[in-house]
């Protein structure tokens, strides 16, 4: 673990890492030759020239009504005061971190992106190192375990390739999957940069540059400092955090995220996470049912509105805020929230309540699962449902699965067999976190979203919408064509309402189904 001091200096003297574009983004500029696209003159045919999205991880709706409601001249209040707000955003399903991060940058389900969890299993696939030999089956972990070395900020400057799973190409030959090459649909970042845009995100593994797409080319810059290399404090966290609110305020002077000059300017299509709030909630955060913060977290709440006003005046000081959509959101919630009704279970004891063989479970406050032989599927149904010390709330299994909108696992290998939904205060968990995501229920999907410009008319909308709809809006904003995203295609990413004047796009009323997406 890097420690807090570390952090900090890294923080004052930025990253200086030899970063192995596409594979790995870092801070320093990436090379301009081998792989990426040409540039073109900017599509510039929208409202806006610059569309942002900044994701606050763990954040819930009721977070963020507390918070502006206890602090009224706060840099929240003031953009829910003075913006659009979504008063009935939903984050995806399943609602881990991946999952949840392709949905608003491709738009789409995971039965179309084909991205579940962090960390899952397909069929089709084979181990890492492998050579494509072996039982096919393998999983496919996109965590901080395939770095070269996770302990390092950069994440050892490398992914490790024999730890990556691999797979057969059409043509016979065995090859090595790298995130991007995961991603079955097209990421907005594409689409901007195949339309002469520059382009940049900051997140929490080196693997987010699966944002990069299929075509491994969508970011001018991905900058992913490596979040488990940082000491479990809430001040390094903060450090972790300022790597990424730095490298927005360079991109947005138009530097690279180090500070070293971009000859391309500034990009137009960008954002970053952030990972205090999510930090302090996973450490017993919340004193109560009522979400009612403990110290360390209101401390995370208010160091992080803070840097978020920084960022506003960094945008206002580089004559850029005018022509700006914001967007300001949490890519997940998480639970469970009060732990006075807290029940941690070793996920090891699900597995082994399913009855029948079982070839990966993944979980955290939900989980989904895959089988050796999805015949079985109904038989582990019903062998979770009757072990109450469980804490199921319920099962999908086989074609309930299809039926509730994950696709088929009969004809996808990446679809689970078993979509496995927990009671409010389950926790299927071994390790030191006491709050985490990745399931189904209001906890994982009440999010804030909020699209700010100071022109812009301030509404309340309470029309469900989902985070799959950021990508389609930030395309809208730009002028980009909107036919090019797949997940506008698809029509799982109809533009956010009650946002642009004269839209001429089909809004669609989403309804909120608790099981899916």
């Amino acid at each position: 673990m890097r420690s807090t001091a570390l952090c900090l200096a890294l923080l004052t003297a930025s990253l200086y890492v030899n970063a192995q574009i596409p594979i790995y983004g870092g801070s320093d500029p990436p090379p301009q030759s081998g792989g990426w696209l040409p540039l073109t003159p900017s599509y510039s045919n929208g409202p806006y020239k610059q569309a942002i999205y900044l994701s606050f991880d763990g954040m819930h709706q009721f977070d963020l009504t507390r918070f502006i409601a206890q602090y009224p001249n706060s840099t929240f209040a003031s953009v829910v005061k003075h913006g659009i707000f979504y008063s009935n955003a939903r984050a995806s399903s399943p609602s881990d971190s991946l999952p949840a991060t392709a949905s608003i940058f491709s738009g789409t389900f995971p039965r179309s992106n084909g991205i579940f969890w962090e960390t899952v299993w397909d069929r089709a696939l084979y181990n890492g190192g492998s050579n494509c030999t072996g039982p096919i089956g393998a999983i496919a972990d996109w965590s901080e375990a395939g770095d070269l070395n996770s302990s390092a900020i950069d994440g050892g400057g490398a992914f490790n390739l024999t730890y990556l799973p691999m797979r057969l190409t059409s043509w016979g030959t065995c090859e090595t999957l790298l995130p991007h090459n995961f991603i079955r649909t097209n990421t907005v970042f594409e689409v901007g940069r195949g339309n002469g845009l520059v382009t940049a995100y900051a997140d929490k593994h080196p693997s987010y540059e699966f944002l990069n797409g299929p075509s491994g080319v969508g970011l001018s810059q991905g900058y992913f400092p490596e979040i488990a290399s940082v000491d479990g404090t809430l001040e390094a966290y903060l450090a972790w955090d300022d790597l990424h609110w730095s490298a927005l305020k360079n991109w947005t002077d138009g530097n690279w995220a180090n500070g070293t000059e971009n000859p391309s300017g500034a990009p137009s299509l960008y954002g970053a996470n952030f990972q205090a709030i999510t930090f302090a909630q996973q450490n017993f955060g919340y004193l109560d049912g009522a979400g009612t913060p403990n110290a360390t977290l209101e401390e995370a709440f208010v160091a992080t509105d803070k840097r978020l006003g920084q960022f506003l005046k960094d945008l206002e000081s580089a004559g850029k805020m005018n022509d700006t959509l914001l967007l300001l959101g949490s890519k997940q919630g998480q639970g469970p929230i009060n732990p006075n009704t807290l029940v941690v279970t070793d996920p090891q004891t699900v597995i082994d309540g399913a009855g029948v063989p079982v070839a990966f479970f993944v979980g955290e406050d939900g989980g989904i699962m895959w089988l050796e032989n999805p015949a079985d599927a109904f038989t582990a149904k019903s062998n979770l449902l009757a072990n109450i010390s469980l804490g199921i709330s319920y099962v999908l299994a086989g074609n309930e699965v299809t039926g509730a909108g994950f696709g088929s696992p009969f004809l996808d290998s990446r679809v689970p067999d078993l979509i496995i939904g927990a009671k409010v205060g389950t926790l299927w968990n071994v390790g030191f976190e006491f709050v985490d995501h990745g399931g189904f229920l209001p906890q994982d999907l009440d999010v804030p979203l909020i699209a700010y410009n100071p022109n812009l008319k301030p509404k309340n909308v309470t029309q469900v919408v989902s985070n799959r709809q950021v990508a389609s809006t930030m395309l809208r904003a730009l002028g980009l064509p909107l036919a090019q995203l797949d997940g506008f295609r698809l029509g799982e990413a109809p533009v956010l309402p009650k946002l642009f004047r004269h839209s001429d796009e089909k809004i669609v009323e989403l309804v909120w189904d608790p099981y899916c997406c």
